[in-house]
Protein backbone atom coordinates (compact mmCIF):
# COMPACT_ATOMS: atom_id res chain seq x y z
CA UNK A 1 0.00 0.00 0.00
CA UNK A 2 1.46 3.35 -1.00
CA UNK A 3 2.50 5.86 1.55
CA UNK A 4 -0.37 8.12 2.46
CA UNK A 5 0.27 11.79 2.15
CA UNK A 6 -2.23 14.56 2.77
CA UNK A 7 -2.12 17.33 0.24
CA UNK A 8 -4.03 20.28 -0.96
CA UNK A 9 -5.39 19.54 -4.43
CA UNK A 10 -5.26 22.83 -6.28
CA UNK A 11 -8.20 23.46 -8.58
CA UNK A 12 -9.36 26.21 -10.93
CA UNK A 13 -12.00 28.46 -9.46
CA UNK A 14 -14.30 30.77 -11.29
CA UNK A 15 -13.83 33.33 -8.66
CA UNK A 16 -11.15 34.16 -6.46
CA UNK A 17 -11.52 34.67 -2.77
CA UNK A 18 -10.13 37.20 -0.18
CA UNK A 19 -11.43 39.94 2.18
CA UNK A 20 -10.92 42.99 4.44
CA UNK A 21 -12.49 45.62 6.77
CA UNK A 22 -11.88 47.86 9.83
CA UNK A 23 -9.24 47.88 12.56
CA UNK A 24 -10.33 46.27 15.80
CA UNK A 25 -8.80 45.45 19.16
CA UNK A 26 -7.77 42.14 20.70
CA UNK A 27 -7.04 40.49 17.37
CA UNK A 28 -3.75 39.09 16.03
CA UNK A 29 -2.51 41.15 13.09
CA UNK A 30 -1.78 38.11 10.95
CA UNK A 31 -5.09 36.34 11.54
CA UNK A 32 -3.39 33.05 12.29
CA UNK A 33 -5.09 32.39 15.62
CA UNK A 34 -6.84 29.04 15.52
CA UNK A 35 -9.59 28.09 17.97
CA UNK A 36 -8.75 25.22 20.27
CA UNK A 37 -11.16 22.31 20.70
CA UNK A 38 -12.35 23.66 24.03
CA UNK A 39 -12.94 27.06 22.46
CA UNK A 40 -14.98 25.42 19.73
CA UNK A 41 -17.13 23.59 22.27
CA UNK A 42 -17.68 26.65 24.41
CA UNK A 43 -18.33 29.21 21.67
CA UNK A 44 -21.94 29.72 22.68
CA UNK A 45 -20.85 30.52 26.23
CA UNK A 46 -18.77 33.45 24.97
CA UNK A 47 -21.94 35.41 24.27
CA UNK A 48 -23.26 34.94 27.81
CA UNK A 49 -25.60 37.76 28.70
CA UNK A 50 -27.15 38.07 25.24
CA UNK A 51 -30.87 37.43 25.30
CA UNK A 52 -31.65 34.62 22.86
CA UNK A 53 -34.88 33.53 24.53
CA UNK A 54 -36.91 34.46 21.46
CA UNK A 55 -36.55 31.98 18.60
CA UNK A 56 -35.87 33.65 15.25
CA UNK A 57 -35.84 32.48 11.63
CA UNK A 58 -33.05 33.90 9.48
CA UNK A 59 -32.86 34.08 5.70
CA UNK A 60 -29.61 34.28 3.73
CA UNK A 61 -28.96 34.93 0.03
CA UNK A 62 -25.99 33.29 -1.65
CA UNK A 63 -24.68 33.46 -5.23
CA UNK A 64 -24.71 30.59 -7.69
CA UNK A 65 -27.07 27.83 -8.65
CA UNK A 66 -27.15 25.96 -5.36
CA UNK A 67 -27.06 22.15 -5.17
CA UNK A 68 -29.55 19.30 -4.92
CA UNK A 69 -29.08 18.77 -1.19
CA UNK A 70 -28.95 22.39 -0.05
CA UNK A 71 -32.14 22.11 2.01
CA UNK A 72 -30.95 18.87 3.59
CA UNK A 73 -27.59 20.35 4.58
CA UNK A 74 -28.99 23.63 5.87
CA UNK A 75 -31.57 21.69 7.82
CA UNK A 76 -28.68 20.13 9.73
CA UNK A 77 -27.07 23.54 10.17
CA UNK A 78 -30.33 24.90 11.57
CA UNK A 79 -30.33 22.20 14.24
CA UNK A 80 -26.97 23.46 15.49
CA UNK A 81 -27.99 27.12 15.30
CA UNK A 82 -31.16 26.31 17.19
CA UNK A 83 -29.18 24.72 19.99
CA UNK A 84 -26.51 27.41 20.22
CA UNK A 85 -28.28 30.70 19.43
CA UNK A 86 -31.98 29.74 19.23
CA UNK A 87 -32.22 30.46 15.50
CA UNK A 88 -32.87 28.60 12.26
CA UNK A 89 -31.78 29.57 8.76
CA UNK A 90 -32.93 29.12 5.18
CA UNK A 91 -30.99 30.02 2.04
CA UNK A 92 -31.94 31.21 -1.41
CA UNK A 93 -29.66 31.63 -4.42
CA UNK A 94 -29.11 34.40 -6.94
CA UNK A 95 -27.93 32.57 -10.04
CA UNK A 96 -24.80 33.52 -11.95
CA UNK A 97 -27.01 34.47 -14.88
CA UNK A 98 -29.15 37.04 -13.08
CA UNK A 99 -27.48 38.11 -9.84
CA UNK A 100 -26.41 41.45 -11.34
CA UNK A 101 -30.09 42.24 -11.91
CA UNK A 102 -31.68 40.62 -8.86
CA UNK A 103 -29.15 41.70 -6.25
CA UNK A 104 -29.97 45.45 -6.26
CA UNK A 105 -33.70 44.67 -6.51
CA UNK A 106 -33.59 42.88 -3.16
CA UNK A 107 -32.70 46.18 -1.54
CA UNK A 108 -34.77 48.56 -3.64
CA UNK A 109 -37.87 46.43 -3.04
CA UNK A 110 -37.26 46.20 0.71
CA UNK A 111 -37.26 42.40 0.75
CA UNK A 112 -37.18 40.82 4.19
CA UNK A 113 -33.93 38.89 4.66
CA UNK A 114 -30.95 38.96 7.00
CA UNK A 115 -27.64 37.89 5.45
CA UNK A 116 -26.22 38.07 1.94
CA UNK A 117 -23.00 37.16 0.15
CA UNK A 118 -21.04 40.16 -1.07
CA UNK A 119 -17.64 40.94 -2.58
CA UNK A 120 -15.66 44.05 -3.42
CA UNK A 121 -15.37 44.80 -7.12
CA UNK A 122 -17.55 42.03 -8.52
CA UNK A 123 -20.09 41.21 -5.81
CA UNK A 124 -22.06 44.45 -5.29
CA UNK A 125 -20.31 45.51 -2.09
CA UNK A 126 -19.42 49.12 -2.80
CA UNK A 127 -22.62 49.90 -4.69
CA UNK A 128 -24.88 48.49 -1.97
CA UNK A 129 -22.95 49.88 0.99
CA UNK A 130 -22.88 53.42 -0.37
CA UNK A 131 -26.66 53.24 -0.87
CA UNK A 132 -27.12 52.26 2.79
CA UNK A 133 -28.22 48.74 1.93
CA UNK A 134 -25.95 47.04 4.47
CA UNK A 135 -25.94 47.18 8.25
CA UNK A 136 -22.86 48.93 9.64
CA UNK A 137 -20.60 46.58 11.57
CA UNK A 138 -19.08 48.64 14.36
CA UNK A 139 -16.26 47.42 16.53
CA UNK A 140 -18.52 47.08 19.56
CA UNK A 141 -21.14 45.19 17.55
CA UNK A 142 -18.55 42.73 16.23
CA UNK A 143 -16.91 42.23 19.60
CA UNK A 144 -20.29 41.54 21.19
CA UNK A 145 -21.91 39.26 18.61
CA UNK A 146 -18.93 37.83 16.70
CA UNK A 147 -16.03 37.54 19.17
CA UNK A 148 -14.60 34.47 17.43
CA UNK A 149 -14.55 36.15 14.03
CA UNK A 150 -12.56 38.97 15.59
CA UNK A 151 -9.86 36.47 16.54
CA UNK A 152 -9.65 35.07 13.00
CA UNK A 153 -9.98 37.87 10.44
CA UNK A 154 -6.69 39.82 10.10
CA UNK A 155 -6.51 43.56 10.55
CA UNK A 156 -5.60 44.17 6.90
CA UNK A 157 -8.86 42.50 5.87
CA UNK A 158 -10.95 44.88 7.95
CA UNK A 159 -9.01 47.81 6.51
CA UNK A 160 -9.76 46.63 2.98
CA UNK A 161 -13.49 46.47 3.76
CA UNK A 162 -13.79 50.06 4.96
CA UNK A 163 -15.93 52.45 2.95
CA UNK A 164 -15.64 56.04 4.14
CA UNK A 165 -14.16 54.69 7.34
CA UNK A 166 -16.98 52.23 8.05
CA UNK A 167 -17.27 48.46 7.70
CA UNK A 168 -20.28 46.78 6.12
CA UNK A 169 -19.07 43.22 5.51
CA UNK A 170 -17.29 40.43 7.28
CA UNK A 171 -14.45 39.57 4.89
CA UNK A 172 -13.42 35.98 4.46
CA UNK A 173 -10.06 34.74 5.71
CA UNK A 174 -8.49 32.86 2.83
CA UNK A 175 -4.95 33.20 1.55
CA UNK A 176 -4.61 32.85 -2.23
CA UNK A 177 -2.00 34.08 -4.65
CA UNK A 178 -2.34 35.16 -8.26
CA UNK A 179 1.45 35.02 -8.61
CA UNK A 180 2.80 33.67 -11.90
CA UNK A 181 5.30 30.82 -11.97
CA UNK A 182 6.77 28.93 -14.93
CA UNK A 183 5.91 25.34 -15.73
CA UNK A 184 8.89 23.42 -17.13
CA UNK A 185 9.89 19.92 -18.24
CA UNK A 186 12.00 18.16 -15.62
CA UNK A 187 13.27 15.64 -18.15
CA UNK A 188 14.68 18.42 -20.33
CA UNK A 189 16.35 20.07 -17.35
CA UNK A 190 18.04 16.75 -16.55
CA UNK A 191 18.96 16.18 -20.18
CA UNK A 192 20.86 19.47 -20.39
CA UNK A 193 22.35 19.46 -16.90
CA UNK A 194 20.25 22.30 -15.50
CA UNK A 195 19.95 21.60 -11.79
CA UNK A 196 17.78 24.55 -10.80
CA UNK A 197 15.94 27.53 -12.24
CA UNK A 198 15.73 30.33 -9.69
CA UNK A 199 16.56 33.42 -11.76
CA UNK A 200 16.10 34.95 -15.18
CA UNK A 201 19.61 33.81 -16.07
CA UNK A 202 18.81 30.22 -15.08
CA UNK A 203 15.65 30.28 -17.19
CA UNK A 204 17.47 31.65 -20.20
CA UNK A 205 20.09 28.90 -19.90
CA UNK A 206 17.24 26.38 -20.05
CA UNK A 207 15.71 28.15 -23.05
CA UNK A 208 19.06 28.35 -24.84
CA UNK A 209 19.54 24.61 -24.45
CA UNK A 210 16.10 23.96 -25.95
CA UNK A 211 16.65 26.27 -28.91
CA UNK A 212 20.07 24.81 -29.72
CA UNK A 213 19.23 21.14 -29.32
CA UNK A 214 15.51 20.45 -29.78
CA UNK A 215 13.95 20.47 -33.24
CA UNK A 216 10.26 19.97 -32.40
CA UNK A 217 10.11 21.94 -29.16
CA UNK A 218 10.56 25.67 -28.56
CA UNK A 219 10.86 27.39 -25.18
CA UNK A 220 7.42 29.02 -25.30
CA UNK A 221 5.96 28.14 -28.73
CA UNK A 222 3.26 30.78 -29.32
CA UNK A 223 3.11 32.17 -25.78
CA UNK A 224 5.83 34.82 -25.79
CA UNK A 225 3.58 37.37 -24.10
CA UNK A 226 3.59 35.18 -21.00
CA UNK A 227 6.94 36.44 -19.72
CA UNK A 228 5.53 39.92 -19.20
CA UNK A 229 4.47 39.35 -15.61
CA UNK A 230 7.45 37.42 -14.20
CA UNK A 231 10.03 39.47 -16.13
CA UNK A 232 8.62 42.99 -16.08
CA UNK A 233 6.34 43.16 -13.05
CA UNK A 234 6.81 40.47 -10.40
CA UNK A 235 10.60 40.41 -10.35
CA UNK A 236 10.56 44.16 -9.66
CA UNK A 237 7.86 44.09 -7.01
CA UNK A 238 5.30 45.82 -9.22
CA UNK A 239 1.58 45.12 -9.33
CA UNK A 240 -0.90 46.14 -12.01
CA UNK A 241 -3.72 48.33 -10.67
CA UNK A 242 -6.93 46.37 -10.95
CA UNK A 243 -9.41 47.79 -13.42
CA UNK A 244 -6.93 49.97 -15.32
CA UNK A 245 -6.12 49.47 -19.01
CA UNK A 246 -3.97 46.39 -18.56
CA UNK A 247 -1.10 46.26 -17.99
CA UNK A 248 -0.01 49.89 -18.08
CA UNK A 249 -0.55 51.44 -14.64
CA UNK A 250 1.29 50.01 -11.65
CA UNK A 251 2.08 50.42 -7.98
CA UNK A 252 5.00 49.12 -5.93
CA UNK A 253 3.45 46.24 -4.02
CA UNK A 254 6.55 45.57 -1.92
CA UNK A 255 6.52 49.11 -0.48
CA UNK A 256 3.27 49.82 1.41
CA UNK A 257 4.32 53.43 2.02
CA UNK A 258 4.45 54.20 -1.69
CA UNK A 259 0.96 54.83 -3.09
CA UNK A 260 2.02 56.78 -6.17
CA UNK A 261 0.98 55.14 -9.43
CA UNK A 262 3.35 54.74 -12.36
CA UNK A 263 2.85 54.51 -16.12
CA UNK A 264 5.08 51.57 -17.00
CA UNK A 265 5.83 52.58 -20.59
CA UNK A 266 7.86 55.61 -19.46
CA UNK A 267 10.09 53.71 -17.04
CA UNK A 268 13.68 52.67 -17.85
CA UNK A 269 12.74 49.19 -16.63
CA UNK A 270 10.25 48.83 -19.47
CA UNK A 271 12.87 49.78 -22.04
CA UNK A 272 15.28 47.24 -20.55
CA UNK A 273 12.59 44.57 -20.62
CA UNK A 274 11.69 45.38 -24.23
CA UNK A 275 15.28 44.91 -25.38
CA UNK A 276 15.43 41.55 -23.57
CA UNK A 277 12.22 40.40 -25.28
CA UNK A 278 13.65 41.41 -28.65
CA UNK A 279 16.78 39.37 -27.90
CA UNK A 280 14.68 36.33 -26.95
CA UNK A 281 12.43 36.59 -29.98
CA UNK A 282 15.42 36.82 -32.31
CA UNK A 283 16.85 33.66 -30.72
CA UNK A 284 13.64 31.81 -31.51
CA UNK A 285 12.26 31.38 -28.00
CA UNK A 286 8.76 31.73 -29.47
CA UNK A 287 7.16 31.96 -32.88
CA UNK A 288 6.58 35.20 -34.73
CA UNK A 289 2.83 34.62 -34.73
CA UNK A 290 2.52 34.68 -30.94
CA UNK A 291 0.00 37.51 -31.04
CA UNK A 292 -2.25 35.94 -33.68
CA UNK A 293 -2.09 32.26 -32.76
CA UNK A 294 -5.29 30.50 -31.71
CA UNK A 295 -3.43 28.26 -29.25
CA UNK A 296 -4.64 28.42 -25.68
CA UNK A 297 -2.09 29.32 -23.07
CA UNK A 298 -1.78 25.69 -21.96
CA UNK A 299 -1.93 23.84 -25.30
CA UNK A 300 1.72 24.11 -26.40
CA UNK A 301 3.09 22.87 -23.06
CA UNK A 302 0.51 20.12 -22.59
CA UNK A 303 0.94 18.89 -26.17
CA UNK A 304 4.74 18.86 -26.01
CA UNK A 305 5.33 21.76 -28.39
CA UNK A 306 6.73 24.07 -25.71
CA UNK A 307 9.25 23.48 -22.95
CA UNK A 308 7.45 25.85 -20.59
CA UNK A 309 4.24 27.68 -19.74
CA UNK A 310 3.72 30.86 -17.70
CA UNK A 311 0.60 31.17 -15.55
CA UNK A 312 -0.47 31.48 -11.94
CA UNK A 313 0.65 28.73 -9.58
CA UNK A 314 -2.76 27.03 -9.40
CA UNK A 315 -3.13 26.69 -13.16
CA UNK A 316 0.46 25.60 -13.72
CA UNK A 317 -0.01 22.92 -11.07
CA UNK A 318 -3.25 21.76 -12.68
CA UNK A 319 -1.70 21.30 -16.12
CA UNK A 320 1.51 19.84 -14.72
CA UNK A 321 -0.56 17.11 -13.09
CA UNK A 322 -2.38 16.53 -16.38
CA UNK A 323 0.93 16.17 -18.21
CA UNK A 324 2.34 13.81 -15.61
CA UNK A 325 -0.66 11.52 -15.92
CA UNK A 326 -0.32 11.32 -19.70
CA UNK A 327 3.48 11.62 -20.00
CA UNK A 328 5.08 10.83 -16.63
CA UNK A 329 8.47 10.67 -18.31
CA UNK A 330 8.29 14.44 -18.94
CA UNK A 331 8.43 15.14 -15.18
CA UNK A 332 6.46 18.38 -15.42
CA UNK A 333 7.06 20.79 -12.54
CA UNK A 334 7.29 24.53 -11.95
CA UNK A 335 9.95 27.12 -11.11
CA UNK A 336 9.98 30.64 -9.66
CA UNK A 337 12.50 33.05 -11.16
CA UNK A 338 12.09 35.60 -8.35
CA UNK A 339 11.92 33.32 -5.31
CA UNK A 340 12.71 35.99 -2.73
CA UNK A 341 10.47 38.80 -3.96
CA UNK A 342 7.45 39.62 -1.81
CA UNK A 343 4.06 38.96 -3.38
CA UNK A 344 0.50 40.04 -2.53
CA UNK A 345 -2.39 37.78 -1.66
CA UNK A 346 -5.70 38.26 -3.39
CA UNK A 347 -7.85 40.81 -1.50
CA UNK A 348 -9.74 39.42 1.46
CA UNK A 349 -12.75 41.39 0.26
CA UNK A 350 -13.02 39.16 -2.81
CA UNK A 351 -15.59 37.25 -0.74
CA UNK A 352 -17.62 38.18 2.32
CA UNK A 353 -21.01 38.39 3.97
CA UNK A 354 -23.10 41.44 4.89
CA UNK A 355 -26.20 41.98 7.00
CA UNK A 356 -29.26 43.60 5.45
CA UNK A 357 -29.68 47.14 6.83
CA UNK A 358 -33.36 46.43 7.51
CA UNK A 359 -32.86 42.99 9.02
CA UNK A 360 -35.23 42.45 11.94
CA UNK A 361 -32.55 40.48 13.77
CA UNK A 362 -29.08 41.86 12.94
CA UNK A 363 -27.66 40.66 16.26
CA UNK A 364 -28.78 37.07 15.74
CA UNK A 365 -27.65 37.22 12.11
CA UNK A 366 -24.20 38.24 13.30
CA UNK A 367 -24.15 35.42 15.85
CA UNK A 368 -25.09 32.96 13.10
CA UNK A 369 -22.30 34.20 10.85
CA UNK A 370 -19.90 33.87 13.77
CA UNK A 371 -20.78 30.17 13.88
CA UNK A 372 -20.58 29.72 10.10
CA UNK A 373 -17.04 31.06 10.10
CA UNK A 374 -15.60 29.64 13.32
CA UNK A 375 -17.63 26.62 14.48
CA UNK A 376 -16.01 23.50 13.01
CA UNK A 377 -19.25 21.53 12.77
CA UNK A 378 -21.17 24.30 11.02
CA UNK A 379 -18.20 25.14 8.81
CA UNK A 380 -17.84 21.54 7.64
CA UNK A 381 -21.55 21.24 6.84
CA UNK A 382 -21.67 24.43 4.75
CA UNK A 383 -18.42 23.61 2.93
CA UNK A 384 -18.51 19.83 2.46
CA UNK A 385 -22.05 18.67 3.23
CA UNK A 386 -23.13 15.94 5.62
CA UNK A 387 -20.42 13.60 6.83
CA UNK A 388 -21.14 10.04 5.77
CA UNK A 389 -23.41 11.23 2.96
CA UNK A 390 -21.40 13.71 0.89
CA UNK A 391 -17.91 13.27 2.29
CA UNK A 392 -15.82 11.23 4.67
CA UNK A 393 -13.64 13.06 7.17
CA UNK A 394 -9.99 12.02 7.22
CA UNK A 395 -8.64 13.31 10.49
CA UNK A 396 -9.43 16.88 11.48
CA UNK A 397 -8.29 18.61 8.30
CA UNK A 398 -8.81 16.29 5.31
CA UNK A 399 -11.71 14.74 3.44
CA UNK A 400 -12.61 12.37 0.64
CA UNK A 401 -15.80 12.73 -1.44
CA UNK A 402 -18.43 9.98 -1.29
CA UNK A 403 -20.85 8.78 -3.97
CA UNK A 404 -23.39 11.53 -3.23
CA UNK A 405 -20.79 14.32 -3.27
CA UNK A 406 -22.29 15.65 -6.50
CA UNK A 407 -25.47 16.54 -4.62
CA UNK A 408 -23.47 19.00 -2.51
CA UNK A 409 -20.05 19.49 -4.15
CA UNK A 410 -17.31 20.46 -1.73
CA UNK A 411 -16.56 24.19 -1.48
CA UNK A 412 -18.76 25.13 -4.44
CA UNK A 413 -22.08 26.03 -2.78
CA UNK A 414 -21.08 29.63 -2.01
CA UNK A 415 -19.48 29.00 1.35
CA UNK A 416 -16.71 31.36 0.22
CA UNK A 417 -18.07 34.36 2.11
CA UNK A 418 -17.02 32.84 5.44
CA UNK A 419 -13.86 31.03 4.28
CA UNK A 420 -11.57 30.36 7.21
CA UNK A 421 -8.03 29.26 6.42
CA UNK A 422 -7.79 27.58 9.81
CA UNK A 423 -10.81 25.31 9.31
CA UNK A 424 -10.51 24.32 5.65
CA UNK A 425 -10.11 20.65 4.90
CA UNK A 426 -7.68 19.39 2.29
CA UNK A 427 -8.65 16.78 -0.26
CA UNK A 428 -7.00 13.53 0.75
CA UNK A 429 -5.00 11.84 -2.01
CA UNK A 430 -2.79 8.77 -1.84
CA UNK A 431 0.56 8.95 -3.65
CA UNK A 432 0.05 12.51 -4.93
CA UNK A 433 1.91 14.00 -7.86
CA UNK A 434 5.17 15.55 -6.58
CA UNK A 435 4.20 18.87 -8.17
CA UNK A 436 1.25 19.14 -5.77
CA UNK A 437 3.54 18.73 -2.79
CA UNK A 438 5.95 21.28 -4.25
CA UNK A 439 3.15 23.81 -4.69
CA UNK A 440 1.96 23.27 -1.14
CA UNK A 441 5.47 23.79 0.21
CA UNK A 442 5.96 26.91 -1.92
CA UNK A 443 2.72 28.49 -0.77
CA UNK A 444 3.58 27.78 2.86
CA UNK A 445 6.87 29.61 2.33
CA UNK A 446 5.06 32.52 0.66
CA UNK A 447 2.64 32.75 3.58
CA UNK A 448 5.34 32.66 6.22
CA UNK A 449 8.08 34.71 4.56
CA UNK A 450 7.08 36.50 1.36
CA UNK A 451 3.58 37.92 1.65
CA UNK A 452 3.27 41.67 1.11
CA UNK A 453 0.35 43.79 2.31
CA UNK A 454 -0.17 47.01 0.40
CA UNK A 455 -3.10 49.40 0.94
CA UNK A 456 -3.84 49.29 -2.81
CA UNK A 457 -4.11 45.51 -3.05
CA UNK A 458 -7.91 45.73 -2.81
CA UNK A 459 -8.32 48.95 -4.81
CA UNK A 460 -10.11 48.74 -8.14
CA UNK A 461 -10.14 51.53 -10.72
CA UNK A 462 -13.40 52.57 -12.38
CA UNK A 463 -13.19 54.09 -15.84
CA UNK A 464 -16.45 56.07 -15.83
CA UNK A 465 -14.75 59.48 -16.06
CA UNK A 466 -12.29 58.44 -18.79
CA UNK A 467 -14.22 55.88 -20.84
CA UNK A 468 -13.25 57.34 -24.20
CA UNK A 469 -9.57 57.52 -23.33
CA UNK A 470 -9.57 53.96 -22.00
CA UNK A 471 -11.21 52.65 -25.17
CA UNK A 472 -8.54 54.21 -27.39
CA UNK A 473 -5.71 53.13 -25.08
CA UNK A 474 -6.95 49.54 -25.13
CA UNK A 475 -6.76 49.54 -28.92
CA UNK A 476 -3.29 51.08 -28.89
CA UNK A 477 -2.13 48.48 -26.38
CA UNK A 478 -2.89 45.73 -28.86
CA UNK A 479 -1.42 47.66 -31.77
CA UNK A 480 1.80 49.05 -30.25
CA UNK A 481 2.44 47.72 -26.73
CA UNK A 482 1.99 43.97 -27.29
CA UNK A 483 4.37 43.72 -30.30
CA UNK A 484 7.10 45.31 -28.17
CA UNK A 485 6.43 42.79 -25.41
CA UNK A 486 6.99 39.84 -27.74
CA UNK A 487 10.03 41.38 -29.41
CA UNK A 488 8.72 41.49 -32.97
CA UNK A 489 9.58 45.15 -33.64
CA UNK A 490 12.62 46.06 -35.70
CA UNK A 491 13.86 49.02 -33.64
CA UNK A 492 12.97 48.74 -29.95
CA UNK A 493 13.73 52.32 -28.89
CA UNK A 494 11.93 53.79 -31.88
CA UNK A 495 8.92 51.56 -31.19
CA UNK A 496 8.79 52.62 -27.53
CA UNK A 497 9.03 56.31 -28.43
CA UNK A 498 6.16 55.89 -30.88
CA UNK A 499 4.14 53.99 -28.26
CA UNK A 500 4.60 56.77 -25.69
CA UNK A 501 3.63 59.45 -28.21
CA UNK A 502 0.50 57.57 -29.26
CA UNK A 503 -0.52 56.88 -25.66
CA UNK A 504 -0.08 60.49 -24.62
CA UNK A 505 -2.13 61.62 -27.58
CA UNK A 506 -4.84 59.16 -26.52
CA UNK A 507 -4.89 60.49 -22.95
CA UNK A 508 -2.78 58.10 -20.87
CA UNK A 509 -1.75 60.98 -18.61
CA UNK A 510 -5.40 61.83 -17.99
CA UNK A 511 -6.15 58.21 -17.12
CA UNK A 512 -3.15 58.07 -14.79
CA UNK A 513 -4.29 61.27 -13.06
CA UNK A 514 -7.83 59.92 -12.68
CA UNK A 515 -6.51 56.65 -11.27
CA UNK A 516 -4.33 58.54 -8.78
CA UNK A 517 -7.30 60.71 -7.79
CA UNK A 518 -9.35 57.58 -7.11
CA UNK A 519 -6.48 56.05 -5.15
CA UNK A 520 -6.16 59.13 -2.94
CA UNK A 521 -9.91 59.17 -2.37
CA UNK A 522 -9.91 55.45 -1.63
CA UNK A 523 -7.11 55.76 0.92
CA UNK A 524 -8.84 58.72 2.58
CA UNK A 525 -12.00 56.62 2.98
CA UNK A 526 -10.02 54.01 4.90
CA UNK A 527 -8.74 56.40 7.55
Amino acid sequence: MGKRIAVLLLTLLVTVLMISACTVRERPADGNAQPTQSQQKDQDSQTTGIDTSKSVSLKMYLLGDGAADVDLVYGEISKILKEKINATITVDFLSWADHDTRYPLLFSSGEDFDLIFTAAGWGHYEQTATKKGFYELTEDFLNTYAPDIMKVVPEIAWDQAKINGKVYMVPNYSIEYGYDVIGVRGDLMEKYGIEKIESKEDLEAYYDAIVKNETDITPLATQGIGLQYPYLFQSRGWQVVRGTPLPLILYETANPDNTTLVSVIETPEFREYAHKMKEMADKGYWSRDSLTSNDTRSDPWVLGKAASMVWNVNNVSYYAQQINKEHPEWKATFVDIAPNVKRPVNPYTNNGVAINAISRNPERAMMALNLFMTDKQVYDLAAYGIEGVHYKAVGDDMYTPLDDAGRFPAETVCNWGWNNENLKRKLYVENPDPVVIKVQEAIEKWKNELTSNHPLDAFSFTEDNVKNEVAVISTLTTQYFDPICVGIVEDVDKAIDELIAKMKEAGIDKVLQEAQRQVDQYLASKR
